[in-house]
């Protein structure tokens, strides 16, 4: 079976790719730099700058504690690099299709468009951050603790389809979380977790062994302008007041309350 991996370039990116590649044929990495804009604190005054870089660092920390054995792509699979925004470029469509691949794996790109959808139709799997249908869109394992409702942080594998992150679901799941656990560490588990348990969807679903399940109900649609400086410290403020300690004490009803598809 044939895989094509469009990703990123961070260590969690280089991590997936190199689950997939230890038990599938991935045979090409498309690489898409991430924006600039997601870290930019130019326009914020000095307080909230401060505040904004020392998220992104923790978080690089984290992911490094995580990934850090995952510097690099292997170098033994074709990388095709490519800048941010250029996804659905001729030369990206050009390079899938001489490989013809059984399957595309989409994580953490930027969002696909018909060029692709359609030479692929049921074809492109999406690792989602994120659990829908009750978060969808950007930072979806950022928002469920804004709203107090740390059973909605996950993962979703599902098929890509042209409305963002609403096609049918193969599997879902939730970290491992501990009552010590921070926002980064729990992030991080999520990314362990799903990265181990993909490459096995992935074989079932190619031999017939998941039926994709519709989302039904409704959620959340979360955007990047939303992700303030007062958004983050909402957070960060509800973990220091005891969110997860709260929720693990009630866990078994509260998943129940959010249920997901498990394969």
């Amino acid at each position: 079976m044939k895989i094509v991996l469009l990703t990123s370039d961070s260590l969690r990116h280089k991590f997936i790719a190199a689950e997939i590649s230890k038990q599938l044929d991935l045979k090409l990495i498309v690489i898409e730099a991430k924006s600039a804009k997601i870290q930019d604190t130019s326009e914020l005054n000095k307080e909230d700058a401060e505040f904004i870089s020392a998220h992104f660092e923790a978080r690089n920390k984290s992911e490094t504690l995580f990934f850090g054995d995952y510097k690099e792509f292997s170098e033994e699979i074709p990388q095709l690099r490519i800048p941010h925004g250029n996804i659905n470029s001729c030369e990206v469509n050009n390079a899938i299709d001489k490989i013809t691949p059984n399957l595309i794996v989409l994580f953490g790109t930027s969002i696909i468009k018909e060029s692709l959808l359609g030479n692929y139709s049921g074809k492109i799997i999406n690792l989602h951050l994120g659990l829908s249908p009750y978060y969808k869109g950007s930072a979806t394992n950022l928002f469920p603790y804004y709203y107090s409702e740390p059973e909605c942080v996950g993962a979703t594998i599902h098929l890509a389809t042209a409305n963002v992150d609403q096609g049918s679901i193969l599997h879902q799941l939730r970290p491992d979380i501990e009552v010590n656990d921070e926002l980064h560490s729990i992030g991080n588990k999520c990314i362990l977790k799903a990265g181990n348990m993909l490459p096995g969807i992935l074989k079932a679903f190619s031999k017939g062994k998941i039926l994709p399940k519709s989302q039904t109900s409704t959620g959340r649609i979360c955007m990047n302008k939303e992700l303030t400086p007062a958004f983050l410290r909402t957070i960060y403020n509800s973990f220091e007041k005891g969110m997860i300690k709260e929720y693990l004490q009630n866990k078994k009803f509260r998943d129940e309350e959010k249920p997901i598809v498990e394969r």
